[in-house]
């Protein structure tokens, strides 16, 4: 089964893409990924964030979607209104589940 996460990277792998895609692995589940922010944070601090563009989430959305059996989209951290913006009009006609887990705070209190 392949999955597609969608979400900001935690160097760390403590949560965001590298967590979901851990997560996938212990289920036997392939997961594929769609970064829209790149994170400085460890265990103890979230530091910095900073949205990658719209267009590069469009075209790994596009590179991802046009060549893989996706059966569920996650979708995490999502730091810019464009990208929802893009998010919307490419996922909006998908026959795929999308389950939206949002980030509102990290749990060490960061950004």
């Amino acid at each position: 089964m392949n999955i597609l996460s969608i979400g900001g990277s935690d160097p760390s792998s403590g949560a965001g893409i590298q967590s979901d895609i851990i997560a996938a692995q212990t289920l036997g589940v392939n997961c594929f990924s769609v970064i829209t922010a790149i994170t400085a944070q460890n265990s103890k601090k979230f530091s910095y964030a900073e949205s990658v563009s719209s267009k590069a989430v469009e075209k790994q959305l596009d590179s991802i979607l046009s060549d893989f059996d996706i059966k569920a989209i996650t979708v995490g951290m999502v730091y810019d209104s464009k990208i929802i913006k893009t998010l919307h009009s490419r996922l909006k006609n998908v026959k795929i589940p999308i389950i939206l887990d949002p980030v509102i705070r990290s749990t060490t209190r960061g950004i």
